[in-house]
């Protein structure tokens, strides 16, 4: 079963870290030819492990932090990854750009989710703090939705949630302290789905920009992300955006030690 919180001492996750790499290399990888190659390829990408309070401890493959093996250990890995939220406010009140996730996703193919999420990677600049974050924001959505006018990043805050994958597979999940970063598209016209963003297949079945009222009905279809259905329930979404449609969200909030656990 998911931990709700993770309250191992530091030292213990250090430890288990170091002892990593030794246990993968024993590890049978056959479960992974059911996927597609191309996203059993992006498990190997290398992720932060972090510590309940998002101190970086280490470093493991995007695979290893998302086997429910070390999630659900007493030794549980907690990795940092991000949430981004483009807005459209061409209208009012603005709309939130959702995509549906691919079929081939490994992790929760077909469910929808905010603009995009995925993981800053332990490398010298996305290590960072929140400009690393930022910086793997720009990286991905031009790869996975070939977006890439300027944007102003903005960073709201950071969350922590755990949940297995849907449909539960017995082998993936999330440990994840998962920064809120959102943007506004600035061009002068509406945004245009079509002709502004050129979705990678592999990664994003479908883009819609959708009302707070529809981003809600969405959740309650269960058709929606983990991490995506409990920012919405837990009424985040309903207030972070009428702030950002008031122009009052304009530059990153305060550092703090607070992290939201959903």
């Amino acid at each position: 079963m998911i931990k709700s919180i993770i309250q191992c001492p530091i030292n213990i996750i250090v430890s288990s870290y170091r002892n990593l790499s030794s246990l993968v290399k024993h590890q049978n990888l056959d479960f992974l030819d059911k996927y597609d190659p191309q996203q059993v390829s992006l498990l190997y990408e290398p992720l932060m492990i972090v510590d309940q309070n998002d101190r970086i401890i280490g470093q493991t493959t995007k695979k290893d932090a998302h086997l429910l093996s070390n999630i659900e250990s007493e030794q549980s890995l907690i990795h940092r990854a991000f949430s981004f939220f483009l807005f459209d406010n061409s209208t009012f009140p603005s709309r939130l750009i959702l995509q549906q996730r691919s079929s081939e996703k490994i992790t929760y193919p077909l469910l929808w989710a905010n603009t995009c999420c995925s993981h800053p990677l332990y490398n010298d600049i996305e290590i960072n703090g929140i400009n690393g974050v930022k910086h793997a924001v720009i990286r991905r959505i031009k790869y996975e939705l070939g977006y890439e006018y300027d944007l102003d990043l903005i960073y709201l805050t950071r969350i922590f949630y755990q949940a297995r994958n849907i449909p539960d597979d017995g082998i993936f999940g999330e440990s994840e302290i998962d920064y809120i970063i959102i943007a506004k598209h600035k061009q002068n016209s509406q945004l245009n789905l079509l002709n502004d963003f050129k979705i990678n297949k592999n990664e994003v079945k479908h883009i819609k920009a959708m009302t707070l009222k529809e981003c809600e009905d969405l959740v309650e279809q269960g058709v929606t992300t983990p991490w995506f259905t409990r920012i919405v329930r837990e009424g985040l979404l309903a207030k972070w955006w009428p702030t950002f449609d008031r122009q009052e969200l304009n530059k990153d909030s305060q550092a703090s030690d607070e992290i939201i656990r959903l």
